[in-house]
Parts: structure tokens; sequence; C-alpha cells
């Protein structure tokens, strides 16, 4: 029996991390079903990454400003934009007020939203099709589900960013490896919480030149992060390559993808990275890793979450959703841990 969906919205606006991973649905819809109309609406900050160097969308999209406008303008923009169009299904993957909101300026016969495992902030109220929350708490793994639910079976997350030759050159000429395995530090995310030390980044690098990599930073333009990356190098006599505050989302991108591993807390680097099946060792302990780690790359993180989140909670068994309150938490991750973890992606992936 053919599927009556003809067309789907899929909708993800925030945090880059999640909008990578919402454009894995929305790219392997795009790509799997040749005559379904896909449709995917991000935040306007974070919608670079899916615009080739041409200015095209990778998949049919739209960007709304809820920073600048505010959710009712941003809204009734895109209501403007497409007014013309009914989807037949629209994936709301955001439980936020804000997203719920300007789902109301989105046409669809069936809009599908989670159930009462997964769905906040009274996302009940602006849907019409509840998704069953799969037994695999994985955020991507929910995402999945809507198009189980939507009748779109055994669909796998697909990541297809299109980069250019000049958007790999330019990778190439920042990176300047000189044919060296090259060990990405990507040491920041975005909340300084789930930041490992300054001190356990320092001795990877280190353990990394040590072994004939060459080693880049990458982060974003804030201060913080600059400060970070430059921390990390001072301790290494600046014998790594410092990208930090200098690529674009689609540069990193392109940066990552020439990289032989990449080391990163829970952040959008990491997701960038195990997207594009880079090898990827991620640090957790304010998040629980089964919910959020790298999808290609669970058997690489390194976690203190369930021990640090059981003693939180004196004994008992922290929920799927539980985070960790310990500031500090990170610090408890060893840095010979992270080295194990270094010297298996090395023999696994033939590294």
């Amino acid at each position: 029996m053919k599927n009556p969906i003809k067309s789907v919205c899929v909708l993800r606006l925030s945090a880059l991390g999640d909008c990578i991973n919402a454009f894995g649905l929305a790219n392997a819809l795009h790509e799997s079903y040749k005559d379904l109309d896909v449709h995917f609406i991000v935040d306007k900050r974070f919608s670079s990454l899916f615009i080739d160097e041409n200015g095209q969308p990778l998949i049919p999209m739209e960007t709304v400003d809820i920073k600048k406008l505010g959710v009712l303008k941003a809204g009734y923009q895109l209501y403007k934009n497409l007014k013309a169009t009914k989807f037949d299904a629209l994936f709301n993957l955001q439980t936020s007020i804000k997203a719920s909101v300007l789902s109301l300026f989105i046409k669809a016969r069936l809009k599908y939203g989670y159930d009462a495992q997964r769905r906040r902030e009274g996302q009940l109220l602006f849907i019409n099709r509840q998704v069953k929350s799969p037994s695999n708490p994985h955020v991507l793994a929910g995402f999945l589900a809507f198009a189980k639910q939507a009748g779109f079976d055994d669909l796998q997350p697909s990541w297809n960013y299109k980069l250019s030759d000049r958007e790999l050159d330019t990778a190439d000429k920042l990176i300047n490896s000189k044919n060296k395995k090259i060990f990405a530090i990507a040491p920041a995310s975005a909340k300084k919480a789930k930041n490992w030390t300054v001190e356990g980044y320092s001795k990877l690098a280190n353990f990394a030149l040590s072994k004939g990599f060459h080693v880049i930073l990458l982060g974003s333009n804030s201060e913080y992060e600059k400060s970070l990356c430059e921390s990390i190098n001072k301790n290494t006599n600046d014998k790594c390559v410092n990208l930090c505050g200098k690529t674009s989302l689609r540069i990193l991108a392109a940066v990552i993808s020439k990289a032989s591993l990449v080391l990163s807390p829970d952040s959008a680097a990491m997701h960038l990275a195990s997207s594009q099946k880079v090898p990827v060792i991620g640090l957790f302990a304010i998040h629980n890793p089964d919910r959020v780690g790298a999808w290609n790359y669970r058997d690489l993180e390194v976690s203190v979450y369930k021990q640090v989140a059981t003693k939180e909670l004196q004994g008992k068994t922290p929920g799927w959703r539980y985070r960790v309150h310990d500031e500090n938490a990170m610090q408890q991750i060893q840095v010979d841990d992270v080295i194990c973890a270094f010297n298996k992606a090395c023999e696994k992936y033939g590294i």
C-alpha cells in the first residue's frame, strides 16, 4: 500500500547539534523518497551549515529569525513564505513552546509531536498525532520514530553537506597537515559545564603529537573558546594549529571531514564528526550519553555520567533525561581513560 503522505515539513529550531541530527532525518527522507516533498525549518543562526556555497539549500528549507523578530513575527513571516503550501505532515521535533507556537503558522493535515514520555511545555495542545517513543532514548532515535509513525519504515539517518572542492581546499590550507594524521580537538560546548579541563585536553594534544599526529584546535569566535584553545596550545608549546574562531560552519564541517580522529564534549562539533563518519571521542558527565551521544561512535565515548548521577540521586538509577547538577562533574573524567579511547579508535578504525 502506498504511503498517502506526499509532503513532510521537518521543524527543529535548536540547538545546532540537534539541528544536525534533524537534518539527518530530513535528508534521509529527501534522498530515500524521490517523490516526497520535504521541507526543513531551522533557526537562521544555524542555517548556513545547510546552504551550499552557491547559496542553495541542501534540501528545501525555510529559516526563522526568532532572536531578531520574536516568535510571532517570525511565524507570520514563515506563514507568508509557505502560504501556498499545505503539507500532509508536520514533524515538530522540538518540545519548546516557541516551536509549538511557530507550528501554528504551518499548514499541515497531520501534526506529529511526542508522546507523554518525551513531550514537554504543553506540546499536546498543538498536535493531532502522538509519536510512540522508541526504546532507544537517543534524541535521533526519537526523531526517526516520527518517520516510522508516518509510515516511512526502516529509515536510517543520512547526512550530505555537499561540501565543494573550494570548501575542502580551504580546509586543507587551514589545516596544513603535510600528509600527517589529523587529531582535531573541539574543546568547548555551548555550556561551560559540559567542557573538560585545559589540563586534560592539553595532555591529549601532547599525547597525539608524540604519536606523530598533526593536532588542530577548533571552536567559535567567542572570547571564552578562543581563550580555552590558546591555553591548550600554550601547553603544547604552540605545536597545535589553532583554528578557533577562523572557520564558518561550512568550513568547520570541511575541516572536521579531513580529521582522522576528533575529541569533543557534547557539542555540535561532535555531531558534525559523527554525521560525516569521522571517529569521535565524546566526553560526558552532565547529560546522559544514551540520549545525546555521537550517533555513530558510541563505542568511543568516555563518560562519568552514570556514577555522578547515581551519587547525586543517592544510589537511585537516573532517568534517561536526568541532568547532573554538579558543575564540576567533567573534572572527574580521567586522562588515562581518554587515552585508552584514543588508542582504541586508532586500532579499531585503522587510524
